[in-house]
This record gives C-alpha cells, structure tokens and sequence, in this order.
C-alpha cells in the first residue's frame, strides 16, 4: 500500500512541476507539427484530394461504387470494397452533427449504398456522392 501512495505522490509531483515549468512534451510536439513545413507530396494529395471531391459523377440504381483516392470518411466500406447503390436522394439530407469542428458538419448526404458485413448482413448508409466512383 505505501508503494502505491509514493508512485501516486511521485505521479502528482510531475504534474504539479509540469505546470509550473510550462513543459508539456504533448504541447511540444503539437507546436513542432503546426511549425513543420508541408512538402510536395502532401501538396500533390491535396490537390488530387480537392480534384476528386469536385469531380461530379452520376451513379444508378444497382451500379458499384468505391471511394475516391483520399475521400474515405467513414469506416466501412473499406477501402477498395465495392458497395452497391441503393437509391440516389432527390433531396440530400444534411448531416445534424452540431460541431462544426467535425468533419460530418452539415455533410451533403445523397446517396444510400448496400455492403455486406460481418456474416454476410446486408446493410445500408447514407453518404456524400462526391467521395465515391464506379468500381
């Protein structure tokens, strides 16, 4: 018991020091990433990222899709599983999320697509269109 009164000492002596030298390693290495220099490379992905969203494709009913290089938003489907078009939305609906901070704030979602999972579940989810292409 008195060992773990002293590592919970030990432990409570560290946080009071770090907030008194204002040395965050967390905070540190946040600063080091927003200071670092962006190369090429991520430029290029960018830039293909912004070209794939903008690029307007017409799907139909039964036709498979997959996502764009750099637009998968979501969990499944995965990267390079087709999933089926089940309806095209006359009227997109806007995501509700309220924090504008996420990246499903106010997402534009017009289409419903059919995956398989687990034992062979069909299921259905409603996504943006522009982060998807035919397989």
């Amino acid at each position: 018991m008195s060992e773990k009164k002293d590592n919970n000492q030990d432990l409570i002596g560290a946080l009071v020091q770090s907030l008194q030298t204002g040395n965050f390693d967390e905070d540190d290495e946040e600063i080091a990433t927003e200071q670092e220099s962006y190369g090429e490379e991520y430029i290029t992905q960018l830039q293909t990222a912004c070209k794939n969203f903008l690029k307007k494709e017409t799907f139909e009913v039964g036709q498979l899709v997959k996502w764009k290089e750099y637009l998968k938003n979501r969990k499944i489907p995965y990267k390079n599983q087709p999933a089926v078009v089940v309806e095209i939305l006359e009227e997109p609906i806007l995501s509700d999320d309220d924090e504008s901070g996420s990246p499903y704030f106010r997402e534009n979602l017009d289409i419903i697509l059919g995956i398989l999972v687990d034992d062979n579940v069909f299921l259905t989810f409603y996504y943006d269109s522009r982060r998807f292409e035919s397989y």
